[in-house]
């Protein structure tokens, strides 16, 4: 059996990156960018007031002088600058501008004297009174090309887009936007055994949770699911709803994997022209996992065959499935896993190494990690506790709380 990394360094090395898209900006939230773009503009493109206040000509003050430290000045006021208005007096030392937070500095304004720093009558707008120590050169302005300059890199390639990115690009212009194609992801559960969600239990049969845990995986890493339902444990049906997976990019069968009677998937798959890459990993749960992939005319499909135990399913998807759509989408390999502090002690049974569903939280600043209870495999009710796994080796013996464990979060989970 492969190690986990030699299995993940496997699968990779199939792995294509897809070709890239035209999407129109609002389309563009969590797909990757297939290029690097280049600010058009600079940014601001202009001198701006950067608080609501008064635009004036500031000269240094000698703060050893404490006279001049105090003393205030009675300016005359030229006009009222608003966001999106051209000022049309240039500012000397004689005279102020009432200027709104965005709106472009008038010519000859290096300070901005915040409202609240002055004293102003409403009922007598003509002129403002200012203490010349608030008259701080470049005090509350942002210059032209501040935040970036033309030609200068606004985002780079391999980049998941998210609202910030969305935000800056249409600042710049930028409404149709270079991104990797989404994979699409097969998924098939197998098994005379399963039900459909809502069908009334029946003696001996458990109802389908592992395809739509799988879909709900496929949907949080990006990727379109392709719900196929359930093939029963026959060669025919089987076979038939192979073919229909293997058209996608990625194909997950859940079941049959082992070494059971009815474990039919690897034979079907290698009949269907799939080529077998290797069939089993040293790790629990998840060691019966197979991966394999066809080529077909211009169209390869990576295909992993997923333990029919749920939590298997899951922690395979994470460990497995996960970054092979990330790379097919244009993701590049994530690095090292993060770490935590086990909080309660625990022992690793047999010789594998053991991914533990773990509640992982923030204390004091320092990711900590919970074991939850947890039976086998098919104990999905467990991974209900816990948002992610923790990496227990065989040869450490049992941990305590307080060592330092290797953690994953499980799909997109956010930390509270």
């Amino acid at each position: 059996m492969l190690s986990v990394p030699d299995a993940v360094a496997a699968i990779l090395a199939q792995v294509q990156t897809g070709p890239s898209e035209a999407r129109r900006l609002p389309e563009c939230l969590a797909r990757v960018l297939a290029e690097d773009l280049t600010a058009p503009h600079d940014s601001p493109p202009f001198d701006k007031a950067q608080m609501d206040g008064f635009a004036v000509r500031a000269r240094a003050v000698d703060p050893s002088n404490q006279n001049e430290a105090v003393e205030t000045i009675t300016l005359p006021i030229a006009e009222t600058i608003t966001a999106g208005r051209i000022p049309s007096v240039a500012i000397h030392e004689g005279i102020a501008s009432r200027i709104m937070t965005g709106a472009i500095l008038p010519h000859g304004c290096n300070c901005v004297v915040p409202f609240e720093r002055t004293q102003f009558d409403e009922q007598r707008p003509d002129s403002v009174t200012i203490a010349k120590s608030e008259m701080s050169p470049e005090a509350n302005i942002m210059r032209q090309g501040t935040a970036a300059k033309t030609g200068s890199t606004l985002l780079r390639a391999g980049t998941r887009i998210q609202p910030q990115h969305i935000a800056a690009m249409a600042e710049f212009g930028i409404g149709t936007v270079p991104v990797f194609g989404q994979p699409r992801v097969a998924v098939l559960a197998t098994g005379n055994e399963l039900m459909e969600v809502e069908q009334p239990l029946e003696p001996g049969r458990i109802r389908n949770s592992n395809e739509p845990m799988l879909v709900a995986q496929v949907s949080a890493s990006g990727a379109v699911p392709v719900p196929l339902g359930i093939a029963r444990d026959n060669e025919s049906e089987l076979r038939s709803c192979i073919e229909r997976g293997l058209q996608n990019d990625v194909f997950l069968l859940t079941g049959g994997v082992s070494a059971g009677l009815l474990d039919l998937v690897p034979a079907q798959l290698r009949e269907a022209g799939v080529q077998q890459i290797f069939h089993g990993v040293h790790m629990k749960p998840g060691k019966p996992l197979w991966f394999g992939m066809r080529e077909h005319g211009n169209r390869r499909c990576l295909v992993f065959g997923l333990p029919g135990n749920p939590v298997s399913s899951l922690v395979c998807f994470e460990l497995f499935v996960r970054p092979a759509i990330q790379m097919l989408s244009g993701v590049k390999p994530g690095a090292s896993p993060a770490t935590a502090i086990l909080t309660d002690t625990i022992s690793v049974k047999g010789n594998r190494p053991v991914y533990q569903p773990v509640a992982v939280s923030i204390s004091d600043g320092r990711l900590v990690a919970r074991p939850v209870k947890w039976n086998s495999s098919s104990d999905l009710r467990a991974t209900v506790e816990a948002n992610g796994m923790a990496l227990l080796l065989s040869e450490h013996g049992a941990y305590a709380g307080g060592d330092i464990v290797e953690i994953w979060l499980w799909g997109d989970q956010r930390l509270v």
